[in-house]
């Protein structure tokens, strides 16, 4: 999955380092990405869409490192609340066959990936900052940055995000 590969490059990461901090082979790291990608990009989107990035900014600029932290206040900003994160979890867990426990652990890691992502890609003068780069991104569908509106599921309109949390009320 090409959007996904840029996203462990830009982080200078590969699937079985990631894998082997959390206890999990390549597939089990990959089948977990994939699953908990969507959520954490679809939470990226719904800020975008409402133009609430606002302190995203400064911690996405500020994110040299993918460190649990950063990626907690990533999802604070981008989820609203533990809650979400749990659900976002659990839904991956059904989805990839990894512990939500796990996936838990490993989702505050996921955000500032991809926060991480965004800003280096954002700090190349041609798209207006971080929102001028997922606007670019959200609006693209798949031509957005190298896949990653696929991951989005942009195609269809609507936010992954949206449809888990949908299945918890």
């Amino acid at each position: 999955m090409q959007g996904l590969d840029q996203i462990l490059a830009s982080n200078g990461t590969d699937l079985g380092s990631l894998g082997a901090r959390f206890g999990l082979n390549a597939d089990q790291t990959n089948a977990a990405l994939t699953s908990l990608l969507p959520a954490v990009l679809g939470g990226f989107r719904k800020k975008a869409e409402t133009g609430a990035l606002g302190g995203l900014e400064t911690t996405v600029a500020g994110v040299d490192e993918p460190e649990p932290s950063i990626g907690n206040d990533i999802l604070g900003h981008i989820f609203g609340s533990k809650d979400v994160s749990r659900q976002v979890a659990d839904s991956a867990a059904g989805q990839s066959g990894v512990s939500s426990t796990i996936l838990k652990a490993m989702l505050p890691i996921v955000a500032a990936m991809v926060a991480k992502h965004f800003a280096g890609n954002a700090g190349d003068g041609s798209s207006g900052g971080l929102g001028g780069m997922l606007g670019s991104i959200l609006g693209g569908g798949e031509g957005g940055l190298g896949g990653l509106g696929g991951l989005l599921g942009a195609q269809s309109g609507t936010n992954p995000l949206d449809q888990i949390l949908a299945r918890f009320r």
